[in-house]
């Protein structure tokens, strides 16, 4: 039988987590339909854990400016990419599932082009998926990103920004600079998402787009002579 633990901070804006133990691959698979086509609450399985998170307001502003930012990287540099945002990645021989905040396809693309649902068991997991971390740990879904061998992960906390980047072994290390996007680096990413502009996106959004143009642009051709 299922038990819970709940840990809410004190803290109006923090993260709501509640987790379900002991919960099996049918429990998981129930769960899901019965929150349906809504996105939250979040989930991660690991092992029998279900996590249910409500990100809050500032978790959701961090993963939304680093969803824009690659966006913004692939559109200017024309690079073909799909977004996948927080859909449901599971595998249940690997007793894992989880839902990123952002999720993308770029080397991939060409394997999932035209369909409309995905299936890991043929299909290859995203390229690129971008976690948030707020009041939360990051470890669990970690875990689960390597079960389903997801190749990159941007690990996003108030303070630095982390890649995790997976190794011949099946196992994360952390890296300076992206592997999808070697031109940019963990502590560039972090900059853009802590960047102050008068709380307005629209000139957040113009002045990343401005720097890509401007510093990335020829760095990027520089690598590729």
């Amino acid at each position: 039988m299922a038990t819970v633990t709940e840990t809410v901070s004190e803290q109006a804006l923090a993260d709501q987590l509640v987790t379900l133990q002991n919960v099996d691959w049918k429990g998981y698979v129930a769960l899901l339909r019965i929150r349906g086509e809504r996105s939250r609450p979040r989930m991660i399985y690991l092992d029998g854990t279900v996590s249910l998170m409500s990100p809050s307001r500032t978790h959701e502003e961090m993963a939304s400016r680093l969803g824009d930012l690659v966006k913004v990287v692939v559109e200017e540099f024309d690079i073909p990419c799909k977004s996948t945002r927080s859909t449901t990645f599971r595998r249940k021989p690997r007793e894992a599932g989880v839902e990123g905040d952002e999720s993308f396809y770029i080397a991939g693309l060409p394997r999932i082009r035209g369909k409309k649902t995905l299936d890991l068991r043929v299909d290859p997991p995203p390229d690129l998926a971008i976690e948030a971390v707020y009041s939360h740990a990051a470890e669990a879904a970690l875990e689960v990103y390597r079960r389903l061998r997801v190749p990159e992960v941007w690990v996003a906390e108030q303070n630095r920004v982390s890649i995790r980047v997976l190794d011949a072994r099946h196992r994360y290390q952390e890296s300076t600079v992206s592997l999808a996007f070697p031109f940019l680096s963990a502590a560039e990413i972090h900059g853009w998402i802590v960047r102050d502009h008068d709380d307005s996106d629209t000139s957040w959004m113009k002045a990343l787009r401005a720097w890509v143009r401007e510093t990335l642009k020829p760095r990027r051709d520089k690598l590729g002579d």
